[in-house]
């Protein structure tokens, strides 16, 4: 008897060690697609999964920071959401300055990481046309319910192409870009008033350029900016397009800048490059601006108080933030100051500007990547309220203290050390929410606190009468084939506009603009039109 229970006994061994290996052989393999539950850490039997994410490097890390890389924020992503879900963050590095041109070799050779982002549209497009991002309509509604709260449905739209959703944008929480500056100083010693109007601004640079308030010795520059195209913060822009008129929302879309090609067939955009002609031959603007492309010798200028009044960014860091362009002027010139302004009025007495739509970066998962489960799960975490409030402001009494529900940032070295690369890594929002738009200004002035009030009615302004620049649900075929060409001409024809003869402006301009048109501008305008009119049929 005992015999035969040990042969039973050997047969149900074998038996179930059949049924096990089978069990093992039919089991599918892994392809890193499906999503951790977020209960599988080192007591799980998950596989570890390399999840590889692009991250903004900028060459600006403090002393100490460590890399962008491998610093404090790395390691607390990594400890917050990789270790719980057997997911190893690893960051890829990419010039923020070279990111279009390091993206696209990435993508070319199927090296791209699971998450990449860019700004430039035509990017975007491309990359739609040639099939190489994934669809991610089925993954943010089965796995990201954070995600698409915290977007909503319109910044969600921006992603959407050909009735597919291929990237995430990420939410703008302000979409002001562009404010104006003048040195209050300079106006009250000439007992002026601030301008208010474009006659008025006129008016009161050629009252600079006449009595010199800030004794430069000639070296006075009214209203100064930088080359076109270069790596500048400042811009006319917003001046010449003051001029432009109203139009039809047809004409609006088929005529509006996209990728920053210059507007050049708007109605009126030409009587505002004649007005910049008028100010470069009066001696308004600094005759040399084409050649300041990387914006350091407006930075001097400024900082020396040679600059009478600019256009650039609102609550721009290189200016306000401390020992910066602004602090300089200060220590340089005593009693200089800057004030905001917003002059540049157009036929209906309004000063319109263009402002960022309300999305930021576009996020892609692209089509090569193994670990889109994996990829959207982070975004998705990423999402959470706590989440994010700890990414854009870091943690409370070692990056802030709270003050009226506001975080007030600490400035230690310690906390500046630790306290950087954070921005770069929340990806789904640019900005920091606060829930409405005057808090979310309040904020952004508050980290300025030798400049709050400039910083917060540079935002105001730049918000005033702000437009979005029209949308398209799908590439734009010709715009994707001339656009470096159509931005490097729209350039061009404006710095020979500014520079030309007045009584060559004419001249100048026009072959400019027939030359643009007939190198691909004529194409864009036709097929923005046929996309508009298909749209709202």
């Amino acid at each position: 008897m005992k015999a035969k229970q040990r042969k039973w006994l050997l047969l149900l061994t074998v038996v179930m060690l059949l049924a096990s290996m089978l069990s093992a052989c039919s089991k599918p393999a892994d392809d890193g697609n499906s999503e951790s539950t977020g209960n599988e850490g080192s007591g799980g039997s998950k596989e570890t999964v390399t999840l590889k994410v692009e991250v903004f490097d900028r060459g600006n890390a403090p002393a100490g920071a460590g890399p962008v890389t491998n610093n404090f924020w790395t390691q607390w992503i990594q400890k917050n959401f990789g270790d719980p879900n057997n997911i190893k963050l690893e960051f890829v590095p990419v010039p923020r300055n070279q990111e279009v041109d390091k993206l696209n070799v990435l993508m070319s050779t199927g090296d791209a990481p699971d998450l990449v982002f860019t700004y430039d549209m035509n990017t975007i497009y491309n990359y739609v046309k040639d099939g190489g991002l994934t669809e991610l309509d089925g993954l943010i509604e089965e796995k990201a319910p954070n995600l698409k709260k915290f977007l909503g449905d319109e910044v969600l739209s921006y992603g959407i192409f050909e009735g597919k959703q291929y990237t995430i944008p990420a939410k703008r929480t302000l979409q002001f870009t562009q404010s104006s500056y003048i040195r209050k100083d300079w106006l009250d010693k000439l007992g002026l008033p601030v301008p208010t109007t474009t006659e008025q601004f006129y008016e009161t640079m050629k009252a600079f350029k006449e009595k010199d308030p800030g004794q430069t010795g000639g070296k006075i520059i009214p209203y100064s900016f930088s080359a076109m195209n270069g790596t500048t913060i400042t811009s006319p822009g917003v001046l010449i397009s003051s001029f432009v008129k109203d139009m039809t929302e047809e004409d609006f879309y088929a005529l509006s800048s996209a990728n920053y090609i210059p507007e050049l067939t708007k109605p009126g955009y030409k009587e505002g490059v004649q007005f910049m002609n008028k100010l470069y031959t009066e001696g308004l603007i600094n005759p040399d601006f084409a050649l300041d492309k990387d914006g350091k010798q407006f930075e001097s200028d400024v900082s020396n108080g040679y600059v009478g009044a600019f256009t650039a960014l609102a609550a721009h860091p290189t200016l306000m933030q401390s020992g910066n362009v602004f602090d300089t002027l200060k220590k340089n010139v005593p009693g200089a100051e800057y004030v905001a302004i917003d002059p540049f009025t157009n036929e209906e007495g309004k000063s319109p500007k263009a402002i960022y739509d309300p999305t930021g970066i576009h996020i892609m998962i692209p089509k090569t990547s193994k670990h889109a489960a994996e990829a959207i799960k982070y975004l998705d975490w990423m999402s959470q309220p706590d989440v994010l409030y700890a990414l854009t402001n870091g943690l409370e009494g070692q990056h802030y203290t709270l003050e009226n529900d506001i975080p007030k940032a600490i400035t230690t070295d310690e906390a500046k050390q630790t306290f950087y690369n954070n921005s770069d890594l929340a990806i789904v929002i640019n900005g920091k929410d606060f829930g409405s738009q005057e808090k979310n200004i309040e904020v952004v002035s508050l980290s300025f606190p030798d400049y709050t009030e400039l910083a917060k009615q540079t935002i105001i302004n730049a918000l005033k009468d702000g437009y979005t620049l029209p949308r398209f649900d799908r590439p734009i075929e010709s715009e994707i084939k001339y656009a470096k060409t159509l931005k490097d001409k729209g350039e061009e024809t404006l710095v020979k506009s500014i520079l030309a003869k007045p009584d060559q402006f004419d001249k100048v301009f026009d072959s400019n603009v027939e030359e643009f048109l007939k190198l691909g501008g004529q194409a864009v305008i036709d097929e923005r039109r046929t996309a508009y009119k298909e749209m709202n049929n």
